[in-house]
Formats: C-alpha cells, structure tokens, sequence
C-alpha cells in the first residue's frame, strides 16, 4: 500500500546529514500547489542546520494574515471581508459606509470574538433574529447581507464546511398595510404654488410678524419642478451639471449622484444609485423652459447649485423644504413623494416598463412595490405626459 502523501504546507520528518564535509539538515516539503520537493540547509553545526532548515521552510507557508482558517474569528473575517470589498472599485461609498457601521455596531459586539469554527446555522439565525427585534428589521436585513459575504469568503478560504448563511433566512420585512399616496395633481398644484411664495419670502405668516422679508436662495420651486418633471432621485437632481443636459433636444442625462462616503461626508458621485439609475430622460417643455432661464444666469457648473456654487447640501435642501411645508396640509410629503406621483402617472399613460425605466430602477417589482398605487434604460418619451402637471 503507497505512503499517504503529506498534507499540502507540511513537511515530513528532518533528517540531519553532511553535504561537502558541511553539517546539513534535509527534509520532505509538499506545497500549496501539491507538489513534494526536497529542501536542504546548512549550518556550523546540525542543530544550527536544523533551526536554518525550519526557518526556511516556514517562509514557505502562506502568511497567517491571508488565509482564514477555523480557527479564525468572526471579527477577523470581518476585517478581512471590508478590506477586500473596499478595494473594489465598482462598490459606491455610501455602500461600504453602511457595511463599516454594521460591523462595528453589531457584527463585532455580538459576534467577533466567536471561532469560525464555533459558527453554527442556529447562532446565526438567533443572533439576527436578537438584533432584528432590537434596532429593527432594516438593520437586520443590512447585517444579513455583509455575514453573508462574510461567510462567502470564509467557505472560499475553506475556513467553514459548508457555508452556514446559506441556510440562515433574511430577516423579513413587516408589509405595510397602507402605504403614502402619492401626491395628487391638486397637491402637486398646491405644492407648488406654497414653494414659490417661499422662494419670493411672500408666504403667509402669522399675526403679529412684522420682520422684514425677503426672496430667499432655497429654489425650492425649481428643483421640485425638475422631481416633477423627471422623477429623478434627490441626490441626482442635486447633482445635475450642464454638460449633462442637452436644452436644444430637451433632454437629461442622469450619470450623477450626492453620495456620502466611508467620514460621513457629501461628495459628487460619478455613478448614480445603479446601473439602471445610468439613463436619459425626455424633459417636459415646462422644465426646459425653466432650465433655459436658469441657464442664462448660471454662475456654476451645477443646475441647482448653494449660494457660493458648490453643490447644494442634502441634508440642508431637506430641512428648508420641511421648514416650508410645516404649517400647510402637505406637511410630511418629500421629494420621493413626487417619483410616486410620476411612477403612477407613467404606468397609468404608458405602462408599468416607462414608469420602471424614468425612475431608473432594475426591476418592475420595486416600481410596483414602492412607487407606483438590462440595459440601455432610455426613459420613455414622458415629456408631453408629465408636462400636464405643470397645467
């Protein structure tokens, strides 16, 4: 019966000898590719010889800190898991962002500590379900995802047989019994007429303000026209420059995105959401007219640009559009609220494959399931459609 061959990154018994009157240590070394070769050293003496030998032989062993073994912990797959996706070029910011925080929030306080080995289908299903009760099903759903391309990796690294996600469900998502309608055209009308009063400074006020008003820098009026005409996401709208709209066609290019990244902060992204958010739109005549104008007294290269003409701050342009719909039967809609109001009016004028390509998304079950009561994604021709809101 044949000699069962040493397992790969060992080596068999060391034999000390003497090669050319020298002392000499000689063992059998089998690789990670498979291969069994001899290896030799030499000293002044065998036992020096010997300790050569093994020095040697362990700088043949792949380093600890690129493979996983059982052995490993949960916190050191996680590192190792966040390094390698944010090395990927094509994974946003805003994405490895939302991971980090996962990990150090949750992964590493419940899990880190924990052997790979001591991994079970059970832990993991106890542990999301814990979490899902405590910060939510959204968070749970978010950890979900980054064990699973934790445990991904660990199974390529054959440091888990099998891969104990595979059999760990997402958390589910309570179903809304309701969900927001979206705006109406007489809210829309409403909407917008209360936004350019606060753009002049003419809104109502109550009795006894007497302060001096004055127009303001909001532009709430225009960028909502353009959620309006559009369906465009925040981020997008906000985004926008010049080189990507073609006024003379009457149509946008939307290749852009506010995204944050791994700090927290607002950068222009040059990708949008996803690759189905990378698409060009018809503009209705209103919001051509209205770009023209802002075109002619431009002094930034973005369309709807802050006061110094940087890009206009998220988180800023929400609160000042909270601030002027506070008192007013709209309270609580957002500019999301107008991408339903577009998706409805699409699927209902040119079917539910319009509404899905102007919004950009991937797959008609979202535009079912949250907007609406491949992949050139070349929106619709919607212009002359949506351009009766602005009626």
């Amino acid at each position: 019966m044949p000699r069962p061959p040493l397992e790969l990154e060992t080596w068999g018994k060391i034999r000390r000898t003497t090669v050319n009157g020298q002392p000499a240590a000689v063992a059998y070394y089998r690789g990670s590719d498979g291969v069994t070769k001899p290896m030799q050293r030499q000293g002044k003496t065998p036992a020096e010889a010997e300790r050569n030998l093994i020095r040697a032989l362990k700088k043949q062993l792949a380093p600890a800190s690129e493979d996983l073994t059982p052995a490993s912990t949960v916190g050191e797959l996680a590192a190792k898991w966040l390094e390698m996706r944010e090395q990927q070029d094509q994974l946003a910011e805003g994405s490895i962002r939302i991971y980090r925080s996962a990990i150090e929030k949750h992964i590493k306080p419940g899990l880190g500590a924990v052997r790979l080995n001591e991994i079970t289908v059970p832990r993991l299903d106890r542990f999301l379900a814990a979490l899902a009760k405590s910060s939510g099903p959204g968070t749970a759903a978010t950890t979900h995802v980054c064990l699973r391309g934790m445990f991904t990796l660990a199974s390529r690294h054959g440091a888990v047989k099998p891969n104990p996600m595979s059999d760990v469900p997402a958390p589910e998502q309570p179903k809304r019994r309701t969900r927001p309608a979206a705006p109406d055209v007489d809210s829309v009308r409403g909407i917008r007429a209360r936004f350019e009063q606060w753009d002049a400074g003419t809104e109502p006020r109550s009795e006894g303000d007497r302060r001096p008003r004055r127009p303001r820098a909001s532009e709430l009026l225009d960028t909502t026209d353009m959620f309006i005409g559009t369906g465009m996401r925040t981020g997008e709208v906000l985004a926008l420059q010049w080189d990507a709209l073609d006024l003379a066609a009457g149509r946008v290019r939307v290749k852009r995105t506010i995204a944050q990244n791994r700090d927290g902060k607002f950068f222009v992204q040059e990708f949008t959401k996803s690759d189905a958010g990378m698409r060009e739109l018809e503009l209705p005549p209103h919001v051509v007219e209205m770009l023209l104008r802002r075109r002619v007294a431009s002094f930034s290269e973005f369309a709807f640009p802050s006061a110094v003409g940087t890009f206009r701050h998220p988180n800023n342009y929400r609160t000042t559009w909270r601030a002027a719909l506070a008192d007013t039967p709209w309270k609580g809609t957002t500019p999301k609220s107008f991408r339903k109001t577009v998706a409805t009016v699409l699927r209902d004028e040119l079917g539910i494959e319009a509404a899905r390509d102007q919004l950009g998304h991937e797959h008609e079950r979202t535009t079912k399931g949250h907007y609406a009561d491949a992949v050139a994604h070349i929106g619709p021709a919607a212009g002359a459609v949506l351009d009766r809101l602005f009626a």
